[in-house]
């Protein structure tokens, strides 16, 4: 099954927490984790050295990035509303995410609990320990 890595997962993989590693390790071999390009974003504006600059760009060229189609957006758009009329905001880029989850039928694997508004949003949320 396809999998979107979001950020919090990846910033584990990156500490080689082996809680994360061995998930994400295979399916890179297996061209079943995806990078969307919310999470390559928020990746890349936390870059504190080169080094770590390096690390990531060779981490992300391994991974499939999924594209976005207009429906990734008007659904993003979509869920932001019903989620405002209860009273419940969350950030652009988690929508966009779980729009992207959605409309592709992939997982999502997070440790964010926007997430938990969406419960149409297939998660694994198993929580490294830290």
């Amino acid at each position: 099954m396809k999998t979107i890595v979001d950020t919090p997962v990846w910033i584990e993989y990156f500490k080689n927490n082996p809680d994360v590693t061995p998930f994400v390790d295979q399916g890179l071999l297996a061209g079943t984790v995806f990078m969307v390009g919310p999470v390559l974003s928020e990746l890349l504006q936390a870059v504190k050295s080169e080094k770590e600059l390096e690390k990531l760009t060779d981490c992300i060229d391994a991974a499939p990035f999924m594209e976005s189609r207009f429906e990734d957006w008007q659904l993003a758009g979509l869920l932001a509303y019903k989620l405002r009329k209860k009273g419940i905001t969350i950030p652009l880029t988690d929508l966009f995410i779980a729009a992207l989850s959605l409309n592709s039928g992939a997982s999502l694997f997070t440790y964010d609990h926007h997430f938990d508004y969406i419960p149409e949003v297939v998660l694994r949320k198993e929580r490294p320990e830290e």
